[in-house]
């Protein structure tokens, strides 16, 4: 982000440029791990900054970003249950700062509480670089982003099935991928493992986890 502040802000706004509010929000990753009278599970705090976009008015924005459907999830584990391969997530870390960058300017308002480095003054105002939770569009300047990096390594999207991708040779799968915005669920043949590391290389990935997983809020084992 870059900080405006003073006289530069206000011409911003009288150019016509709306101030959006900011707010934190407190997650817990990992929530979902416990169950009543099981083992104790810690918590694993996150807390992201998120942009109120209904205050951006800003005309044409498209905010569709396909995810993978159900029967191509359940594809997905169908083809590597036949082939005797094990099923492999990835979680992408900040996944939205690593979308496109913005082709406007957005200035955003510092909330109350302030943000490390910046304050809390109300002269200030961060400008996005890149898409910020919160905006119309965010979901879907990462999808663009993912979608590129997953087409560059040969593979392929499938016609009716969106969000979900194969890679063959010669007629024969040797690679199956569906994405549901951060989160990757995909299935390799021995000696492919490479299609999808170039994948993952491109993005801060925060875990991967292989055999048992949680994909779409489903425990798959």
């Amino acid at each position: 982000t870059k900080i405006v502040r003073g006289q530069e802000l206000a011409d911003l706004i009288k150019e016509g440029h709306a101030l959006i509010p900011t707010q934190w929000i407190e997650i817990d990753k990992a929530e979902h791990k416990r169950r009543e009278g099981g083992v104790y599970v810690p918590p694993e705090f996150k807390s992201r900054l998120v942009a109120c976009g209904n205050f951006e008015k800003t005309p044409g924005i498209r905010t569709d970003s396909p995810t993978c459907d159900l029967e191509g999830v359940n594809l997905v584990i169908a083809w590597a249950a036949s082939c005797g391969i094990k099923l492999t997530t990835a979680d992408i870390r900040n996944a939205y700062f690593q979308g496109k960058t913005l082709d406007r300017l957005v200035l955003l308002k510092v909330p109350r509480s302030g943000v490390p480095g910046v304050g809390t003054k109300d002269d200030v105002a961060m400008v996005a670089r890149v898409p910020i939770y919160g905006l119309k569009d965010s979901g879907r300047e990462f999808w663009k982003e993912l979608r590129e990096s997953i087409l560059s390594t040969g593979m392929k999207a499938n016609r009716y099935i969106k969000a979900l991708y194969t890679y063959q040779e010669d007629g024969d799968v040797k690679v199956m991928l569906a994405t549901h915005v951060d989160d990757l669920m995909y299935a390799c043949k021995p000696g492919y493992e490479h299609i999808v590391q170039k994948i993952l290389d491109k993005f801060e990935v925060r875990e991967t986890q292989t055999g048992t997983i949680r994909f779409c809020g489903r425990e798959i084992v």
